[in-house]
């Protein structure tokens, strides 16, 4: 009974611990495959006591949410920036408040919540039974169509016509393309998102990324098996769902990997909004594995855009990620004071290395 006990509670730490970071094993890939005609049909609500808005828009058969922040006066006209959260218990693009609201003279930002996130924000859960998903694959279709039918075009509308018509924007110099910022064990996403689209994405930020190692190993089925099947089991993966989501377990977990100090109590409010059996799903995907079925070394090479990595000062793998730089010629890290959660820790940090992308 000791040795069952035992082996549950080192679940527990691997379902929490993996909900920022991809590590050496994790996932099941089933290809969950849906393909369906995508639309378009934006609506907009105020988040309380915020100049951050909660929008929604139509992707193939999910209706989507994100925040967003309208560009500072004199900035309307500059590149957007895009904002993937992690993938974990209680999380969606909440995740980036801090950093859009400490930003002040911020261009347009857009925070997507993933395909099955965002319930809080009036998104639709996803039910893997009956909508069936490739993992990244669908994550970046998804942010693909807010960035080609949404984030672009109201770049372009914000530009003159004769600026237009040149394809320059008159306040910088540096392109047209957005910079995309992926955080943790979502850099998958942020790899594909870039390599897939040149034109419009013109940089790569990753926050806390796996190690080069991680991200470019592929876990074996058999293992990616037995993960998921653990994690969607209703008696083990249901009690360990149910006690993980409790606060005060979501706070001791914070504070042992993801927190340099501790947790705030605002970080605690936004993960209990978020959470509901309906939004276990995709963290399920995600901490299983599907994310990491497969090596992304091709992408990483053959992106033609620059990489910042940043590392918080408290994280334990920044000395492993040198091996970026040391394969990738267009890659730059630096280091940061936080641990792993550094757009929450430190948002003004993050944005000052934003500021020197050009953004």
């Amino acid at each position: 009974m000791a040795g069952s006990l035992t082996v549950l509670l080192l679940a527990f730490l691997q379902i929490y611990a993996d909900a920022f970071f991809i590590g050496n094993r994790r996932g099941t890939h089933q290809p969950f495959a849906s393909h369906l005609t995508q639309t378009n049909d934006s609506a907009e609500t105020w988040a309380p006591d915020s100049d951050v808005s909660i929008e929604n828009y139509q992707h193939k058969n999910f209706k989507l949410s994100y925040l967003y922040k309208k560009a500072a006066p004199g900035r309307e006209k500059d590149r957007p920036i895009i904002l993937v959260h992690p993938v974990g218990i209680g999380l969606s693009s909440w995740f980036w408040k801090k950093l859009m609201r400490s930003y002040t003279d911020n261009p347009p930002i857009y925070a997507p919540d993933l395909i099955g996130c965002g319930l809080d924000h009036g998104a639709d859960a996803w039910y893997p039974n009956e909508k069936g998903l490739f993992f990244p694959l669908s994550w970046v279709e998804g942010v693909e169509t807010l960035i080609g039918t949404i984030a672009v075009p109201r770049w372009k509308e914000s530009q003159t016509p004769l600026s237009r018509f040149f394809g320059d924007n008159q306040s910088s110099t540096k392109g047209g393309g957005c910079l995309v910022v992926a955080q943790g064990g979502l850099a998958p996403v942020g790899i594909m998102l870039a390599q897939r689209n040149p034109l419009q994405v013109e940089k790569l930020m990753l926050t806390s990324s796996p190690t080069y190692l991680d991200i470019t190993t592929a876990i074996p089925q058999s293992e990616l098996q037995t993960n998921y099947n653990f994690l969607k089991s209703p008696i083990l993966g249901g009690l360990a769902f149910a006690l993980l989501e409790t606060r005060g377990i979501v706070k001791f977990f914070s504070n042992l990997f993801l927190f340099q100090d501790v947790c705030d109590e605002q970080w605690l409010d936004e993960a209990q909004r978020e959470i509901s059996v309906e939004a276990r799903t995709p963290v399920q995907a995600f901490n299983a594995g599907l994310l990491q079925h497969r090596s992304f070394e091709y992408e990483l090479k053959e992106m033609p855009q620059t990489i910042l990595l940043v590392s918080g000062e408290g994280d334990k793998r920044e000395i492993d990620r040198q091996q970026y730089k040391s394969e990738l010629g267009k890659c730059t890290l630096t280091t940061i004071e936080g641990c792993n959660v550094l757009p929450w820790e430190n948002p003004v940090g993050v944005i000052d290395l934003i500021k020197e992308l050009g953004f």
